[in-house]
């Protein structure tokens, strides 16, 4: 036999139903409680995401140490993007035989460039052709540039995010960064002063 609720709304005991009051009580308290977390899931996909590429940089890195000790100990020529400079390789296609998939050159928070130019990551074309581990065999212009812009070669980046796929905050520039050492890293922004 079927119970309905009594005059007012009230519901007769053993009523197993939601009032209409009730349930967008608890629409409402969900959509409430969505509205709260989805800018922390956002968060941690964008943190997922700074992490992957940071992991990608790392095996590029451990790469480019091949590939200097098979070349005399010197950095590739490449292009800085693939479509910048088409007379040079670009980084992916020098160190493939190195790496394998071409997938470890894309940032998981690159929705773009990556399917142009085959890379999400940036050469810094300065360093073509310079010794890896004897700075004092640079070409003066190659030493300017590194000292005056960067703050000396550890903090100067081989390789990094080509555009700013990342948050930026602070002295953070939304980029991550291969640098000399193997040592990968949040990339500062580069002042001029």
């Amino acid at each position: 036999m079927m119970k309905h609720s009594g005059p007012g709304g009230e519901r007769r005991a053993g009523d197993a139903g939601f009032t209409l009051l009730e349930l967008l009580v608890v629409i409402a308290v969900i959509a409430l409680l969505a509205s709260l977390l989805l800018p922390a899931l956002g968060r941690a996909k964008r943190s997922a995401h700074a992490t992957a590429c940071i992991s990608n940089l790392h095996q590029i890195g451990l790469a480019l140490q091949l590939y200097v000790e098979d070349n005399e100990h010197r950095l590739p020529y490449c292009a800085m993007i693939p479509s910048a400079n088409t007379n040079l390789k670009s980084i992916s296609i020098t160190l493939a035989p190195y790496l394998g998939p071409k997938q470890v050159f894309k940032c998981p928070a690159d929705h773009t460039l990556f399917e142009k130019e085959q890379t999400s990551y940036e050469w810094n074309m300065f360093l073509n052709g310079a010794s890896y581990d004897r700075p004092q065999d640079w070409l003066p212009e190659t030493q300017v540039i590194v000292e005056t812009i960067f703050g000396g070669r550890l903090n100067t980046p081989l390789l990094g995010d080509a555009e700013a796929f990342h948050p930026a905050s602070g002295v953070w520039a939304g980029k991550n960064a291969l640098y000399f050492e193997g040592r990968v890293a949040r990339a500062r922004r580069v002042s001029f002063n």
